[in-house]
């Protein structure tokens, strides 16, 4: 008796439509991570002016200078955090990208995603 995946294997449609749901999805999670990183960096475009502002108006050692270096510094986390999961959603997206071009030149299941393993892992940034 055949196994799922050896019934998967020998239908090359149901993989191309299995990958293009996983590109589509994949699409939307970065385009919502774009849109994610695009607030968080206005946000802190606007921080970051807030502070030098503060900084020529009372000087570096000035409270609220001191104060809006922290929220600048706390905001800039997130950003950094953001960009690094989008590199890695990216470079899945690239994968599943390259998966289906694999199936459209009749690459086997079991090689799906070879040769990809060293690009995701390099866009995971040490996490």
């Amino acid at each position: 008796m055949a196994t799922y995946m050896d019934v998967l294997a020998e239908d090359k449609e149901r993989m191309r439509r299995g990958l293009e749901g996983l590109i589509q999805e994949q699409e939307q999670r970065v385009g919502e991570l774009t849109n994610e990183l695009h607030s968080l960096m206005q946000r802190l475009d606007q921080l970051i002016l807030r502070t030098l502002i503060y900084r020529n108006t009372y000087g570096a050692g000035g409270t609220e200078t001191m104060a809006a270096e922290t929220d600048t510094e706390e905001a800039s986390k997130p950003v950094t955090e953001v960009t690094r999961q989008l590199e890695r959603e990216r470079a899945m997206l690239k994968t599943y990208r390259d998966a289906l071009a694999q199936i459209t030149s009749g690459a086997p299941l079991e090689d799906l995603g070879k040769g990809s393993r060293r690009e995701v892992a390099g866009a995971g940034g040490g996490s």
